[in-house]
């Protein structure tokens, strides 16, 4: 194990020094089953880090201000719900559309949009939804169907709509709207009868059930956490937090008993901060840290069954704007 250990520390040291990349699988995963399931011809583009240019409150980036380290939060991959194929994006030309594959591995994508697309989920209607800012940064939330024709509609009219998730009964889709000078909020569109809702403060949200959803907020201190929101009782629940780290992304497991998200953490090779993946229990109990590359872990997505997780990382790339799909097993 020792030999392992000191193996994977070189491995890592050459790429992170512009050796010739490499994937690997660091001591600490060990166990997971980690795949790549891509080609490196992929552009997902937008893993990179950024300083938000607003107060950390108004912000819908990724914050660790402690750390000095900040990224994007878009969704940039979902799975079908019957977990045969996955929905990324794809940058080309410095936009992005929806592509679908074949999950098992390697093979060829169908492009879905010819707009140009930040965000990307997978509903239980066969549809997916995205947010399109091929008019700048007036960002409206559609949908399309995922395999057939190349109909869009468009659901929301507001200037600053993204990361769009439908609920498991496809009776509500909830999505982040951005207002300048309020920050971000999580509205609630009802699929039966049209009528939009603002829920809660907070951005990245995940339909736990009819009444509540997980989401990130940044603190004035410029830290992301993960909350359980009750919008119908007005109940809010602090899951996650951290005065080291910031976490966003949250995803809930198909059994309704574990969080994932990614966050930021050092890493033992680079000694630098990068994203990585981790899991804890909804009550906020038992948190564990599940990825430890030196790259960029990110977009965590659970299969139907809860026993995988796709993600996407620019491990054995070069630059952090060029990523694959990866597959690794739910320990719990």
């Amino acid at each position: 194990m020792k030999r392992l250990f000191t193996v994977a520390l070189i491995l890592g040291a050459m790429m992170l020094t512009g050796g010739k990349p490499i994937d690997e699988t660091m001591q600490e995963e060990v166990g997971l089953n980690l795949r790549k399931l891509t080609d490196d011809n992929l552009s997902l583009g937008h893993l990179y880090t950024v300083k938000p240019g607003v107060p950390f409150q108004a912000s819908i980036h990724g914050c660790s201000a402690k750390q000095k380290f900040y990224w994007t939060t878009f969704r940039r991959i979902d799975v079908s719900p019957d977990g045969e194929e996955l929905a990324y994006l794809n940058l080309n030309d410095k936009k992005g559309n929806v592509m679908i594959r074949k999950a098992g591995g390697l093979s060829s994508a169908t492009q879905r949009t010819f707009r140009d697309v930040r965000s990307v989920s997978w509903g239980a209607d066969g549809k997916v939804y995205f947010a399109d800012y091929t008019n700048g940064m007036n960002s409206k939330v559609c949908s399309t169907d995922a395999h057939a024709g190349s109909v869009m509609q468009q659901i929301t009219n507001a200037a600053s709509d993204d990361d769009p998730i439908l609920s498991k009964d496809s009776k509500q889709l909830f999505f982040t709207r951005y207002e300048s000078g309020g920050g971000p909020s999580i509205w609630m569109y009802d699929t039966e009868n049209g009528t939009l809702t603002s829920c809660a403060r907070g951005f990245n949200p995940w339909p736990v059930n009819s009444e509540e959803f997980l989401c990130v907020r940044n603190t004035q201190r410029g830290q992301s956490e993960i909350w359980l929101v009750n919008f119908v009782k007005g109940k809010e629940t602090l899951i996650v937090s951290d005065a080291e780290r910031g976490f966003t992304n949250p995803i809930l497991s198909p059994d309704g008993q574990w969080v994932v998200c990614e966050g930021n953490s050092k890493s033992s090779v680079s000694k630098k901060q990068n994203l990585d993946i981790f899991a804890v229990r909804i009550d906020g109990s038992h948190f564990t840290q599940l990825t430890y590359h030196p790259a960029m872990d990110c977009c965590p997505v659970f299969s139907p069954d809860g026993k995988d997780i796709f993600f996407l990382s620019n491990r054995s790339q070069k630059k952090t704007v060029h990523c694959n799909i990866w597959s690794m097993k739910f320990p719990f």
